[in-house]
């Protein structure tokens, strides 16, 4: 079965064809002109930390499910990924280090 034969359908279960589609198309775009919202494309990914020169250096390690746990529950508490307090900690370590 090729893509296009595949119907896209919309959580409560209605199906959107080619008619459909046009439809809530060409509302959005209304709305728009209207000025009741934008229209924003997403980003591919998120920006680099290498200055957006390409991807950024990564680091991997492993951990206890335990640290794993507190380290997921303490960025959840803050707003951040896990990531992000992982960068934050090392960040801190080599300013303390010297």
């Amino acid at each position: 079965m090729a893509d296009e034969d595949v119907p896209f359908v919309l959580p409560d279960g209605t199906v959107v064809d080619e008619a459909a589609a046009e439809r809530i198309v060409a509302e959005v775009v209304a709305a728009v002109d209207a000025g009741r919202g934008t229209i924003s494309f997403p980003r591919r990914g998120r920006p680099s930390l290498a200055g957006g020169t390409g991807p950024s250096p990564s680091v991997g390690f492993r951990l206890t499910p335990d640290i794993r746990q507190r380290a997921e529950d303490l960025a959840r508490r803050r707003g951040i990924t896990v990531s992000a307090l992982a960068r934050e900690a090392l960040e801190e370590y080599l300013r303390r280090a010297g």
